[in-house]
């Protein structure tokens, strides 16, 4: 074996020099060599009789199903393989485009479903390919499918009229991966996970992930928080009772709203220069029960507000308390006779 090694090693470097040598025209015979010389290491490796058994072996039918199972077997290995590189590598990209707030995020993310459909079907045709008995049965039913497609078409509108939906939301954007949205026909808010080929993946505030059809969505009126400007003003509605002093609540209201750390000022330079107020305050309702005080919250985004809102809900409470404005809430009298 050693000196069949040799051989190749002294084949290859004269068809190196041969090739190497502008002048010479034995470039072929060099390569020829090189051939030579591998099938003499080969043969030295792998004993003759082995090599003549085995094509003895595929030549049979027992033999040739054998051969086509192990390339099928290696078909759907090098096929698992290219499919999983593809997710990691569509995943990476749609991790750092959601990181860094790009609509494109929504395009590769639905991308990547695309690429991975297309490599299944390579390696399902790649195998169909191979063997001859699939091959016959798909000619078959494709000869005389005309029912099964009707059936299938039929069964099937459902799933292409989604997938025709998530394009259509691609190609038009009213929202993308990392938007927060609201569905009121659904009754339903979250942050937009992911685009499949045929549904939409919203994460709600309560962790849980609710998967609806592409189809509903493109056809839902949806709220979408994060369209265009991402500022938010939320209503504050405080109920007090008609005995409380309304001046003095409405005051207190501006007053910690004002206070906030998350309020944001939306007031024009001209406005300020006029000392219009930090804070809007209103009389929004003079309700059955209740003096209904409304005050306008601004944040930079739904969250921040949604925050802000539970925090000033808290410290109303205590500031109303302490300054001897009652809320209004339903109570009953009883009068005794």
């Amino acid at each position: 074996m050693e000196e069949a090694l040799n051989d190749v090693g002294e084949a290859i470097a004269g068809a190196a020099q041969d090739i190497i040598d502008p002048n010479t025209v034995l470039q072929d015979q060099g390569l020829q060599d090189v051939g030579e010389a591998l099938t003499e290491a080969a043969s030295d490796v792998v004993p003759p009789n082995v090599i003549e058994t085995l094509k003895a072996f595929f030549a049979t039918d027992f033999g040739m199903t054998v051969a086509r199972g192990l390339v099928v077997v290696l078909i759907l290995l090098i096929g698992m393989i290219i499919v999983k590189i593809i997710n990691r590598a569509f995943a990476r990209s749609v991790r750092k485009l959601k990181d860094a707030r790009s609509p494109n995020a929504s395009v590769m993310a639905f991308l990547r479903y695309v690429v991975v459909a297309g490599a299944y079907f390579v390696i399902f045709s790649s195998v169909v390919a191979v063997v001859p008995v699939l091959s016959s049965i798909l000619t078959t039913l494709l000869a005389t499918g005309g029912v099964l497609a009707l059936v299938a078409g039929v069964a099937a509108q459902e799933a292409l009229g989604s997938i025709a939906s998530g394009v259509m939301i691609l190609v038009f954007k009213p929202f993308i991966i990392g938007d927060v949205l609201r569905v009121p026909s659904l009754d339903i808010t979250g942050t937009v996970e992911d685009i499949t080929l045929r549904h939409t993946v919203l994460k709600t505030v309560e962790n849980k992930c609710v998967i609806i059809p592409n189809s509903t969505m493109n056809g839902a009126v949806v709220e979408n928080f994060d369209y265009g400007e991402k500022r938010v003003c939320l209503m504050l509605d405080i109920g007090i009772t008609y005995e409380s002093d309304t001046e003095k609540a409405l005051a207190i209201l501006a007053e910690e709203v004002a206070a906030h750390p998350d309020y944001l000022d939306t007031r024009t330079p001209e406005q300020k220069a006029e000392d219009k107020p930090l804070v809007t305050v209103r009389v929004q309702e003079l309700a059955d029960s209740a003096v209904i005080l409304r005050a306008l919250l601004w944040g930079v985004d739904n969250g921040i507000a949604f925050g802000m809102r539970c925090d000033l809900l808290r410290s109303l409470k205590a500031r109303f308390d302490k300054e001897g404005i009652s809320f209004a809430y339903p109570h009953i009298h009883i009068v005794q006779e």
